[in-house]
C-alpha cells in the first residue's frame, strides 16, 4: 500500500471513528433531553392542576374539583387525567405516600391496557388531608418517533460529514502528498540513471517543497561535478597515454641502438653489390644474383624498420580483438634480439597456442617487452630469461574485482639479480627505478601493471635477492582454438 493511501486511510478510519461517537453522544443527549422536556412538562402541568384542584375543592366541593379534572382530561389529546383515590397496583405506594402535595412522581410503566406509558402521579391534599391523586398517563409512541428522527438525523449527518472527510482526504493527499512524492520518486529514478536534467517542480511551502529545491539543487551540483571528473579523467587518460608513449619511444631507442647492428650488415651487403652491378665488375647472371640478394637484404632492413615504426606509434587501446599470446610473444622477442645479444642473454619460450586473449597487440608486446627488458638488466653477466605462456587457475588480488577462474598467464623468469623486500611494494609506482641514473625511467612496469589492468588481469612478482624474480601476466581466458 503507498503513503498517500495509508495516510488516506488512516485519516478516514479516524474520522469516521470520532464521529460515530460523537453521533452516539449526541443522540444520547437529544434522547436525554427530550425525556427531561417531557417529565418537565408532565410535573408543571400536575403542579398547576393540583392546585386548582385544591381551590375548587375547598370552595366548591369534591365534586366539582373531580368534574374539572374530566373536564381538562377531554381537552388533552395526548395526555390522559384521571382522579385516583389510592395509589394504583403496581406503582410506588411507598414513594406516593410520602410525597408532598403537588410533588410529582413520574414513572415508565403499562397502562390499564398493558401499553408502555409515562405516567405521573400528583397527590392533592385538602385541609391537610391527603385526598387522592391525579394521574397524568401519556403515550411514548410519539417521544419513540421523536427519538428515531433524532437517530436517523444523527446517522445522516454522521455519514455525510464521513464521505466528505473521506473525498477531502483523497484529494488532499494525492495533491499534497501522492503528486509530489511521485515527482521525487521519478527525479530520483531518472538520477540513479545517471539523468540530471529536467528540475523537479514542487510549487509548495512545505516539507516536500524544501525537498524537491534540495533535489534540484544537488542535481545541479552532480552536473557540475559529473563534468569536472569527465574533465579530468580525459586529462589522466592523456597523460596515462603520454606516458605510454613515452615509455614506449624509450624502448624504441634502446631497439634502435641494438638493431643499428642489424640494420649495418645488409646495407653493407646492399652497398658492395649495387656497386659491383654499378662498375660491371659482374657477368648478367651474378648482376641477376646480385640483385636479389639486394631485394632480401631490404626486405630485412623494411621488416626491421617496419617492426620498430608500429611498436612506435601512439596507440589508443581500442583495437583489441582475440590473439594468440604465443604469436604475440614471440614477435616482441623477436624485436629485442639485437638487445639480447648486446646484454649476452637468450630466450627460452614455451607454450601452446590453446586458448586466445582479447587484447591490443602493441600494447600487450608493450608490457612483455617491458618485462623482458628488466629481466635482462637484472642478469649484468647475461643468462638464460625463460618465458613460459599457458592456461592458469587463479583468483585475483583483493583490489581487483572477479573470482577465481581460468586466465592466460605469461611467465616471465629470470635468474638475476633478484628485488628487495623493502623496494617490492613500490616496483609498479611511476618513476620508481632501483637502475642507476640514465638506465630506467621508472615508467615502464607502471605502464605495464595500467595495461594489463586495463584488459582485466594483473601482475604478480615473486623475487628473491640474489636468486632472480618471477612476473605472472594475468589477462583474461578467451575461447580455445
Amino acid at each position: 500500500m503507498k503513503l498517500v493511501q495509508k495516510l488516506t486511510a488512516a485519516l478516514v478510519v479516524g474520522t469516521c471513528i470520532i464521529l460515530a461517537a460523537n453521533g452516539y453522544l449526541r443522540v444520547r443527549r437529544e434522547v436525554a433531553a427530550l425525556h427531561a422536556d417531557r417529565v418537565r412538562d408532565h410535573a408543571l402541568i400536575g403542579h398547576s392542576l393540583a392546585a386548582a384542584s385544591e381551590a375548587v375543592w375547598r370552595s366548591d366541593g369534591r365534586a366539582h374539583a373531580l368534574a374539572m379534572i374530566d373536564a381538562m382530561n377531554a381537552r388533552s389529546k395526548e395526555i390522559r387525567v384521571r382522579w385516583l383515590d389510592a395509589p394504583p397496583a403496581g406503582s410506588d405506594a411507598g414513594a406516593l405516600q410520602a410525597a408532598t402535595a403537588g410533588e410529582a412522581i413520574t414513572h415508565i410503566g403499562p397502562d390499564e391496557r398493558g401499553s408502555e406509558r409515562r405516567l405521573t402521579y400528583v397527590p392533592v391534599a385538602v385541609d391537610g388531608l391527603r385526598r387522592g391523586y391525579i394521574e397524568f398517563s401519556e403515550s411514548l409512541l410519539a417521544e419513540e418517533r421523536r427519538q428515531r428522527e433524532i437517530v436517523g438525523n444523527t446517522v445522516a449527518t454522521t455519514l455525510v460529514l464521513m464521505l466528505v472527510s473521506a473525498a477531502l482526504s483523497v484529494v488532499l493527499g494525492f495533491w499534497l502528498v501522492g503528486r509530489p512524492v511521485r515527482m521525487l520518486a521519478e527525479k530520483a529514478r531518472r538520477v540513479g540513471q545517471g539523468d540530471f536534467a529536467g528540475p523537479v517542480d514542487v510549487r509548495q511551502n512545505d516539507e516536500l517543497g524544501e525537498l524537491a529545491v534540495e533535489m534540484n539543487a544537488m542535481c545541479d551540483r552532480l552536473v557540475a561535478a559529473k563534468e569536472r571528473v569527465a574533465h579530468e579523467t580525459a586529462a589522466r587518460i592523456a597523460t596515462l597515454e603520454q606516458l605510454r608513449h613515452a615509455d614506449r619511444l624509450t624502448t624504441v631507442g634502446k631497439l634502435a641502438s641494438g638493431v643499428a647492428h642489424e640494420l649495418g650488415t645488409p646495407l653493407n651487403v646492399v652497398s658492395a653489390r649495387a656497386s659491383m652491378i654499378a662498375n660491371g665488375e659482374a657477368t648478367p647472371a651474378e648482376a641477376a644474383e646480385y640483385a636479389r640478394i639486394i631485394v632480401d637484404a631490404a626486405k630485412r632492413m623494411t621488416a626491421i624498420i617496419r617492426q620498430l615504426l608500429a611498436f612506435a606509434r601512439r596507440g589508443t587501446g581500442g583495437a583489441r580483438k582475440a590473439m594468440d599470446p604465443v604469436g604475440l610473444v614471440r614477435e616482441a622477442l623477436d624485436m629485442l634480439g639485437a638487445i639480447a645479444k648486446k646484454e649476452r642473454a637468450t630466450f627460452a619460450v614455451r607454450g601452446s597456442s590453446d586458448a586466445t586473449v582479447n587484447v591490443d597487440a602493441g600494447q600487450l608486446q608493450q608490457v612483455v617487452t617491458n618485462v623482458v627488458v628488466n629481466a635482462m638488466h637484472a642478469m649484468p653477466d647475461g643468462g638464460v630469461v625463460e618465458v613460459e605462456v599457458g592456461r592458469a587457475r587463479a583468483a585475483p588480488p583483493p583490489d581487483h574485482s572477479g573470482g577465481e577462474s581460468d586466465y592466460v598467464c605469461i611467465e616471465v623468469r629470470d635468474r638475476g639479480t633478484g628485488i628487495a623486500a623493502d623496494a617490492l611494494p613500490h616496483i609498479f609506482e611511476p618513476f620508481f627505478t632501483t637502475k642507476d641514473v640514465g638506465e630506467g625511467t621508472g615508467l615502464g612496469l607502471s605502464v605495464s601493471f595500467g595495461i594489463v589492468q586495463e584488459h582485466g588481469g594483473w601482475i604478480a612478482v615473486d623475487s628473491e635477492p640474489g636468486k632472480g624474480s618471477t612476473f605472472r601476466i594475468y589477462l583474461p581466458s578467451g575461447s580455445a582454438t
